[in-house]
Parts: C-alpha cells; structure tokens; sequence
C-alpha cells in the first residue's frame, strides 16, 4: 500500500484551472487565492510526475504540453467524479452536473443526438452539453487531448487509448430528387452513376469512402459539385445539381430548399461504414456513462432504423 497521499485535492484544483484558464492569476481569482498558490501547485505537480506540464510565459500565461493537457483531463474526471460522490452522500439521487463534451463525426447527427440528450439534461438541470462537430481525426485527438469526453464517429482507425464499440451499420445508397427516374424505379445499381452528374461529400472519410467504391466498381461519374456540409448536398440534389452517394440518412425526406427527396437503396449491398462510440480508456466519469447508456438504448431501439437505407424487405443486422 502506497503511503500518504502526495497531492491533494486542493492543488489538483488549482493545476486544473491554470490549465483551464491559461494564467495563473485567473485561475487565482477563480478559485479566491493568492496567484502564489496556484504557481506552488504547479510546481508540485509536475514535481509529483518528474515532467514539465505547462509552459510558462509572462506575456501570454501558461499553456499545458501535450502531456499537461493528457493529466488534466484525467484530472478532471478525478474530480468530477470526487464531486460526485460526495454529492450523491450528501442528497440521494442527486442529478449529474458539470460539462459533457461531446464530439461527433455523423454527418446527420441532429437526427438523434438531441432526441437522446434532452430527457438526461430534463433530469439533471445542472447537466450542460457541449456539442463539437469534427471529422474522424479531430474526434480522436480531441478525446486523448482531454477536450472532448466522449466522441461519436464513423468507424475509421483508432488511435490507441480509446474505447469503441459499434452502434449502427450504414450501408450505401443514392440520393435523388423523388420524380428522378431512380427514385421512381426505386432501387439502383453503382453503375447507374457512371456518366450521371455527382455531387459530392467531401469530408475526410466520406469523401475517400465514396471515391473508393466508385473506383472499386469501375465507375466514373461526373463530379459537378463538391461540398463538407450534408445539408448542402441534399439543397444540391433537390435543386437537380446531381445525384450524391451517401450513407446515413436524416429523419426528413425534405432539403432545406424545400426539395423532396428519395433515398434509393443500391443492390447487390456494397460496404458501408459503422457509426461508434469512444472513451478513454479506463473508468469514465459518470456523466459520460450515463450518456453511452441512453445512446446504446437509442440504437437499440426501432428510431434507428430510420437512419438507414436498405433495399425492400432487408433485414437489419441485430444490434
């Protein structure tokens, strides 16, 4: 057993706002002590972990290296969770509290996110949210780096240190203005796209992903328009800019142009991407559990399936 306690939660704080902050006289002022204090806690912590942990300049304030910001997420899940505890001995069924960083790369992400967060947030009226689009890389660096406490993305690598798992397999499929002749026929082929006018979703992944199938496939389309916004995309495709391949769908058949739409299921089925949830690694804050839960009983639900595009009579793969 390890002997007496090193570092305290009082200068665990006062690290964690000089993080947060960026000078030590704010975190000073945040937390009614001298800047001298909050300077001392430094020092002590990086005296603890035998590195130097935040950078210090006198015009600027201080900046944490990579591995300052590394320890002061996890100081921080330490101390949420500390709170949280003592809160819950003090009022049983007490509500969450604090910031929930959500990162998320799914492109319909409005579809579900709020239908899942509004009944934890009716619940816990100290609860507050903030919601961070990114693509697949900036998800993952944001959760290592500590900004982010829980990411939603479309399958991709992973970087080592996170926890996955799958909640939702989206398939493929095309998006056509509903009186296009392959919305009417109500299924399609890739090799309907060869020569037809495309436009594009032109994120990190999907944009790769959508190039690859049509390379894959022998398939060569004309590529009019390009863009990182799927609601720009939709507005295109119901304008009659072009067709677009995409993978998951909103729950509205409508643009914001006001344009209906149809989403055509492709067959034979080709490979599509997998929507997942990651963590760091190890045990997580409360508030990131009780928000993985209400996500796993939302993709396991019948909502869900309206996100996907499949032909007639598919079954989807069990969850």
């Amino acid at each position: 057993m390890q002997g007496d306690l090193r570092l305290s939660l009082r200068l665990l704080r006062a690290y964690l706002a000089a993080t947060e902050h960026g000078s030590i006289t704010g975190a000073a002022a945040a937390l009614h002590v001298a800047p001298s204090a909050v300077a001392t806690a430094i020092d002590k912590v990086e005296a603890e972990f035998g590195t130097v942990l935040v950078t210090r300049n006198r015009a600027k304030g201080i900046a944490p290296t990579t591995a300052g910001r590394a320890l002061a997420a996890r100081i921080k899940a330490l101390l949420d969770e500390y709170d949280a505890v003592m809160s819950e001995g003090h009022a049983l069924g007490a509500s969450l509290a604090g910031d929930l960083r959500i990162g998320y790369y799914a492109p319909v992400a409005p579809a579900f996110l709020p239908e899942i967060l509004q009944p934890l947030m009716a619940a816990s009226t100290g609860l507050r949210v903030d919601l961070r689009d990114c693509d697949n890389d900036s998800a993952q660096a944001g959760l290592i780096e500590g900004r982010l406490d829980v990411i939603l993305f479309a399958g991709g690598e992973v970087r080592p240190g996170i926890e996955t798992e799958a909640l939702l397999d989206i398939p493929p499929y095309i998006l056509a203005p509903v009186a296009h002749p392959l919305a009417l026929r109500g299924e399609a082929t890739l090799a309907d796209l060869n020569g037809a006018d495309l436009v594009l979703l032109d994120l990190p992944l999907a944009g790769a992903y959508t190039r690859r199938l049509l390379e894959t496939g022998g398939i060569a389309p004309r590529i009019v328009a390009t863009s990182s916004s799927t609601e720009m995309i939709r507005s295109l495709v119901g304008a009659g800019t072009g067709l677009a391949v995409l993978n998951m769908r909103p729950r509205t058949r409508s643009s914001y142009g006001g344009a209906e739409l149809a989403e055509v299921p492709l067959r034979p089925p080709l490979p599509g991407l997998t929507l997942m949830a990651g963590r760091l690694a190890g045990r997580p804050r409360r508030a990131v559990t009780v928000f993985l839960d209400a996500v796993r009983a939302w993709f396991a639900g019948p909502q869900a399936a309206e996100l996907v595009v499949r032909e007639a009579g598919a079954q989807a793969p069990r969850q």
